[in-house]
């Protein structure tokens, strides 16, 4: 056979087969469902005339431009129902602070036709990235779109530096007032202005916080700085013992840091001390309980040790526990030392059979909780600990 001819054969024969292959396709049942395009799979869905329909005002990402790291971001997203069905939004997730009418993660909020709402979004930057982006996922009604996915982005850059990163006070003695301060300096904008502080946290009162420009000489000392200012906190009596955290909120002039924030630590010591059986985290005030099983529960004892002139005076009570499942008893105080200390007993008990919780953290907010009021002592009214713990 030519070699031309043979060519034209196996063509006619391949052709053949491929034929038969694509009838038998066709002709096979499919128990699989229809084949469909994805992005094209919402197309054959059927939308009544009364479906509500999501539409984000000015599109689902906002793109922030560049900021400082010790800076906070804000943006609000307004979400309109242009449909004529009742919207329900109910927020799935997010990887930021997410406020979208003051309710919770897996409540769901109703927008009726022609309405609209407004979804605000909060972030915190925790390091330099050309690429920062964060977003909020919002599960809708909408047989449009199912799930809205709001996303900020921009560029977190070192334009303004905190020195030091925190203003500390260390060894606090109750009853003590005591000054600290830090630097707050401008590398790109020379004309750097700080407008006002406020401070935020518990017993924020008992803080103060002011401002000045830095000097000329200052500014030389500050490796390059174009403006600067020095922000002074003082303490004043009356914080409870252990660890307290609050945080300055300067606003000011610069496009890339509007509002700064400035955390302030200060650890308070004095003539009450507490020891645990449990570990127990004598900085952070902070007692480990670590994982408990919900049908076991836990139960387990400190110790308040109370020394000095007013150890004899002292009456400890339970102002609050939280959750509020977790019981705390005061027991008889006894003395040791040849009676120049004073031990006081609490007992520490989570009955087994409550809810499941999570109280890991990260923040102190998100511990459990044992405050006490202090009788009988001049500068110490109460002693916090924080319980870090979880039911599963």
């Amino acid at each position: 056979m030519k070699p031309i001819a043979l060519v034209i054969v196996c063509l006619l024969i391949g052709s053949a087969a491929g034929y038969g292959v694509a009838y038998r396709d066709a002709t096979l049942p499919n128990h699989f469902g229809p084949i469909t395009d994805p992005d094209q799979a919402w197309k054959s869905i059927p939308i009544s005339e009364d479906a509500p329909q999501a539409v984000v005002q000015g599109g689902p990402v906002f793109v922030f431009g560049r900021m400082e790291l010790n800076s906070v971001g804000k943006h609000t997203f307004v979400v309109k129902n242009e449909g004529k069905g009742m919207l329900e939004l109910t927020m799935e997730g997010t990887t930021c602070k997410c406020t979208m009418a003051d309710l919770e993660e897996g409540d769901t909020l109703q927008v009726p036709p022609g309405e609209s709402t407004d979804i605000k979004l909060e972030w915190r930057p925790k390091s330099y990235s050309e690429d920062f982006a964060q977003t909020a996922r919002i599960a809708t009604n909408d047989p449009r779109n199912t799930l809205l996915e709001l996303r900020i982005t921009g560029s977190v850059v070192k334009a303004i530096v905190l020195d030091p990163t925190e203003v500390r006070f260390t060894n606090l003695a109750a009853g003590e007032t005591r000054k600290a301060a830090a630097k707050v300096l401008s590398f790109k904008e020379d004309a750097f202005e700080i407008k006002d502080l406020s401070i935020t946290g518990s017993q924020s009162e008992l803080l103060t916080a002011t401002q000045r420009p830095l000097t000329e000489e200052e500014l030389k000392q500050s490796n390059g700085a174009l403006a600067g200012y020095l922000v002074e906190v003082e303490v004043k009596p009356g914080l409870p013992l252990g660890t307290n955290r609050h945080t300055i909120v300067a606003h000011t002039t610069s496009e890339f840091a509007p509002e700064l924030e400035i955390p302030v630590t200060s650890f308070l010591v004095g003539d009450i001390s507490v020891i645990a059986i449990k570990k127990y985290d004598r900085d952070k005030s902070v007692l480990y309980l670590n994982k408990l099983k919900k049908a076991e529960g836990t139960t387990t004892k400190l110790f308040l040790i109370v020394k000095g002139p007013h150890r004899n005076d002292v009456n400890v009570k339970v102002a609050e526990t939280f959750p509020d499942y977790m019981k705390v008893e005061v027991g008889e105080p006894e003395s040791i030392n040849n009676g120049s200390v004073r031990k006081i007993p609490l007992s520490v008990d989570i009955p087994a059979g409550v809810p499941e919780g999570n109280f890991l953290g990260p923040e102190r907010k998100d511990l459990g909780k044992i405050a006490l009021s202090v009788e009988g002592h001049p500068e110490i009214q109460e002693v916090n600990i924080g319980v870090y713990f979880s039911v599963e």
